[in-house]
């Protein structure tokens, strides 16, 4: 199971996330200053996911864990 994971991650991490990336902000006109102000905002939305996603489980997984821990053990 732990291989499986960093298989998935590296995965998503070098091949999908730079593709998404490319392919969204192509379908924003550079020209246009509504769309230019929708970039922006998608990417820091885009980020801040990426953030967030990456941070919650760090705290998540040690907290289940405990809580398994301990609900196993009684």
């Amino acid at each position: 199971m732990f291989f499986l994971a960093l298989y998935l991650a590296s995965t998503g991490d070098g091949g999908h996330k730079p593709c998404i990336q490319t392919f969204v902000a192509d379908q924003f006109d550079e020209e246009m200053v509504e769309e230019k102000k929708s970039k922006n905002s998608f990417f820091n939305l885009w980020y801040m996911g990426i953030v967030v996603g990456s941070t919650v489980p760090v705290f998540l997984v040690p907290s289940l864990q405990v809580n398994f821990y301990l609900f196993y053990r009684r």
